[in-house]
């Protein structure tokens, strides 16, 4: 799960398997951070893992946020950064995948956050969305590529999301949160199932 849950080799496997992601750029070089940046009408940063825990024994997080690329300075070659360029996203799509089945949610903020797990988690709106087959199939090969029978799936959406082209992968987390899910009862059936019947034998 660890090594499934570095970004950039998630993004890696997710073009080897025919997805669409955002044009990318890790670096710690100034110009070339400020060269990316010129290149595109927005850009956003992004952490590689979330906080380590904090004296209160909870792990912190640090949201996709855009940045200025007239703040870049030497203080960006201390370490790399991950650059993507903003997809212009109509709404944010949560797949889960459990085994062979997936819970496909539409998301939408009332604020229009650019990362939606920033906000009230009260106020997001939910509606269930059919996921392409050709996206589901590259997503059970990624599952499959690292050992995984579960990973929470983030897409950007550019259109209605009938077509596999208006569908962007940003990244799996493989530990992520389900329950607040409008079918987390489905979910925990599936994660059910596989304990008590496809995960027997299983070590």
């Amino acid at each position: 799960m660890a090594h499934a849950d570095f970004k950039p080799l998630q993004l890696q496997r997710f073009v080897e398997l025919g997805l669409t992601i955002p044009p990318t750029l890790v670096t710690n070089d100034v110009e070339a951070a400020r060269k990316f940046a010129a290149e595109h009408e927005r850009v956003i940063c992004k952490t590689f893992r979330g906080l380590p825990p904090g004296g209160d024994g909870y792990t912190g997080a640090i949201w996709a946020q855009r940045v200025d690329p007239d703040t870049f300075d030497a203080a960006l070659a201390v370490t790399a950064h991950l650059f993507q360029a903003e997809v212009p996203k109509t709404a944010d799509a949560r797949v889960t995948g459990v085994g062979r089945r997936v819970f496909a949610q539409q998301l939408a903020a009332p604020n229009g956050a650019l990362d939606w797990r920033r906000g009230d988690w009260d106020e997001l709106v939910h509606a269930p969305i059919t996921v392409p087959s050709p996206i589901e199939a590259a997503l059970h090969s990624y599952l499959a590529s690292f050992g995984l029978l579960f990973g929470c799936f983030d897409f950007a959406l550019t259109g209605d999301g009938d077509d596999p082209a208006h569908w962007t992968a940003i990244e799996c987390n493989p530990n992520g949160q389900w329950g607040r899910l409008p079918d987390a009862p489905a979910i925990t059936t599936a994660f059910a199932d596989i304990l008590s019947t496809e995960g027997g034998g299983r070590r």
